[in-house]
């Protein structure tokens, strides 16, 4: 009985608590609780080469605010129909070979970007070249969130060469769609230009670099599921009892 109680507890504990980041491609946002989004989509079309691109010099991100209190679990963003695993060749799947890296932070009033936590992640392999889905970053620690603060998330992808070439585009809203922050690139310096990869790896510059075209990308910033918060809190429970039984 004491080892099912203590079984129950780290298992609760490990569905919150990730071990490592992971990417996951669906047709729609999961079941969670939303903490910030923008889901307004312009839908699959010409975009800024050198704005709305993972591997930008400075890789695409978004500003953003939360009305309450939360702790963010994950980052879904929606992808633009022109996905690749390499910008030289065209459109191809992604292999799983790519090194993803998410970058969560806040945002200072001149643009400065302090990271909370800046995750990799390996080993995403899609079906297709045009992702026109939903991907969805696992934050490796869930990370708390509260009104006031101006936060940011930030992707970027490379190869294991680090040459820049794979390459994944963001889908945006038409126009200034979210009043809680706007599209921008993890830039050197708030006066520098986010230009095309040209082969260069992407790097975070730690600087938001507002999106001079006054859109939003489509994102949800969300907490755990409520069956996971659930699980905690039974892990919690056996516990506690396991405690008060040992």
């Amino acid at each position: 009985m004491k080892n099912t109680l203590v079984i129950a507890s780290i298992v609760g504990m490990a569905l919150v608590t990730s071990a490592s980041a992971q990417i996951t491609e669906s047709g729609s946002l999961s079941g969670a609780p939303i903490l910030a989004s923008q889901l307004t989509d312009l839908g699959p079309g010409a975009q800024d080469n050198n704005r709305d691109y993972a591997n930008n010099t400075g890789p695409v991100g978004q500003t953003f605010q939360v009305a309450a209190a939360g702790t963010a679990y994950s980052v879904s963003v929606m992808g633009r129909g022109d996905s690749a695993s390499a910008w030289t060749t065209g459109p191809l799947p992604f292999t799983g070979t790519e090194q993803w890296v998410l970058q969560l932070g806040t945002v200072a009033g001149n643009g400065a970007i302090t990271a909370l936590q800046t995750d990799p992640l390996t080993g995403f392999a899609s079906a297709g070249p045009n992702i026109t889905d939903w991907l969805t970053f696992n934050l490796t620690t869930p990370q708390a969130l509260i009104p006031g603060t101006t936060y940011e998330w930030t992707i970027s992808v490379d190869d294991a060469a680090h040459t820049g070439t794979p390459w994944m585009g963001l889908a945006h809203s038409a126009g200034d769609a979210y009043a809680g922050g706007s599209a921008m690139n993890n830039d050197a310096s708030m006066s520098s230009i986010a230009g095309p990869d040209g082969g260069t790896t992407p790097v975070m510059g730690g600087f938001a670099e507002p999106n001079p075209a006054g859109y939003d990308y489509v994102f949800a910033v969300q907490a755990p599921e409520p069956t996971t918060i659930a699980l905690l809190g039974l892990g919690g429970l056996a516990l506690v009892a396991f405690r008060r039984r040992a």
